[in-house]
Parts: structure tokens; C-alpha cells; sequence
């Protein structure tokens, strides 16, 4: 390197623009590693995009085969075919158990939820079937049918 003199005020010229250099060199390297990192995340992006069109597909084909094949119980199926129909018989369950608690009840007609004991649903105006009346006591908090001669309903606790 070649001696150049000082500024007045004491500082190398070379020492500034080589530090300058430094810095443009050091700024091109951050801008290229961070044009590396975004087409990185892009890519990325559309292998996940892929695999879930993938497993979308292996679920619809899987959905499909219990649909054609669910009754056949071909060998190494037959057991997950099985949890799948407990699984379904469960969520319908859970589903009645939640009815109960909010009080409600399905439309036949729509499938709207509609509050028990109304004559018509509200969504479509179809007739609610009855409730009937009988000798049961049924909560009239809750809806759960109260069995024996109990003074509290043993699901929600209301007194009758």
C-alpha cells in the first residue's frame, strides 16, 4: 500500500477507503445470504403446499376406501376400519351429550340447532317433533330425563 498523506485532521485517506470497500463488500455478502434465506422460505413453502395436496389425497383415498370397502374387512385394514366406526360412534355420542348441555336439539328437516321445545325451527320453519309427556320427570334446566324420585337432577344439579 501505498503512503498517502494525512487529512488535516489527522486520518489516513486509504484507511477510510478501504474501510468503505469493507463495508460494500460486507453489504453485498448480508444482501445475497438474505436473497438466499427468502428463496429458501419460498421454496419451502412450496414443498409444504405439496405435501399437504398429498396427504389431502391419502386422507380422501383413505375416506373412499372405508366408503367401498368398509364392510368387506379385507386383512390389515379390517382393525383401522374398526376404530374409524368406534371413533364416529363416539363423536355422535359426544355430540348428543352436547346437545343436552346447550339445551338444544337438530332439526330434521335443516340440521339447524334449535332450542328444545319449540314447535317450529327457526331456520326453515319445519315442525319440531314433540317432546313427549309422560310419567318421567325431565330436568328443566338441562332436558336430561330424571329417573326414580330424586329431588335434584343428577346431571346439572337443578332442583326439580
Amino acid at each position: 500500500m501505498k503512503f498517502r498523506p494525512k487529512k488535516p485532521g489527522g486520518c489516513n485517506i486509504a484507511f477510510f477507503e478501504n474501510l468503505t470497500k469493507k463495508a460494500s463488500e460486507t453489504t453485498a455478502k448480508a444482501m445475497q445470504k438474505a436473497q438466499e434465506l427468502s428463496e429458501i422460505t419460498r421454496i419451502n413453502g412450496l414443498i409444504s403446499d405439496e405435501e399437504k395436496k398429498i396427504n389431502t389425497a391419502y386422507c380422501e383415498i383413505g375416506k373412499l376406501y372405508v366408503s367401498v370397502h368398509g364392510a368387506d374387512g379385507e386383512e390389515g385394514f379390517a382393525e383401522m376400519v374398526d376404530a374409524i366406526h368406534e371413533a364416529e360412534k363416539k363423536i355422535e355420542e359426544y355430540k348428543v351429550q352436547l346437545h343436552i348441555v346447550k339445551g338444544v336439539e337438530r332439526c330434521e328437516q335443516c340440521g339447524a340447532e334449535v332450542q328444545r321445545g319449540v314447535a317450529f325451527c327457526s331456520c326453515c320453519g319445519a315442525a319440531m317433533p314433540k317432546v313427549e309427556t309422560s310419567a318421567e320427570k325431565v330436568c328443566p334446566s338441562c332436558g336430561t330425563k330424571v329417573e326414580g324420585e330424586g329431588a335434584f337432577c343428577a346431571y346439572c344439579g337443578t332442583k326439580l
